[in-house]
């Protein structure tokens, strides 16, 4: 593995951990406008939506190329299995979300899917990432490309 390649992956992984960002901001935004006097139902319509046009697709291309990746290295298999468990797990809380009868239950639920996809995107940053651009094998770069065509 080349210098340059070293910067192109790292550099690949800092768009990923802005991507990140943007994704738990969007989410807490969200969630946030679930507590307005005005417009509960518009807003937990607004935040399923986003849950199914933004982060389901978002993870099933993490799934289908970097958590690819991680899980063909020896350190990342486990990792990756409980990765992907969480994946389930928030639209598990999805589910719960859009099943709940109340505005007070639908608020805790989402507090709930906040809660979990911060940490997940936490371990995706801290874990994932360092994983993925010290595997010499791995081009992150490349799977970021196959990530956005994976949209």
């Amino acid at each position: 593995m080349s210098i340059h390649t070293i910067t192109t992956d790292a550099e690949s992984a800092d768009r990923v951990r802005e991507h990140h960002r943007h994704l738990v901001a969007e989410l807490e935004g969200l969630v946030g406008a679930l507590d307005t006097v005005r417009g509960p139902d518009e807003a937990r319509r607004a935040l399923t939506t986003w849950l199914h046009t933004q982060l389901a697709p978002h993870a099933a291309g993490e799934e289908a190329t970097l958590y690819r990746a991680a899980a063909d290295t020896v350190q990342g298999r486990l990792l990756i299995q409980s990765m992907v468990a969480e994946h389930r797990l928030i639209f598990e809380l999805v589910g719960e979300l859009e099943a709940a009868t109340s505005q007070p239950a639908a608020a805790a639920w989402a507090g709930a899917i906040l809660r979990v996809f911060r940490g997940h995107a936490d371990k995706e940053n801290d874990l994932v990432l360092p994983l993925l651009v010290a595997e010499p094998g791995v081009d992150l770069t490349l799977l970021l490309g196959e990530l956005h065509d994976a949209h």
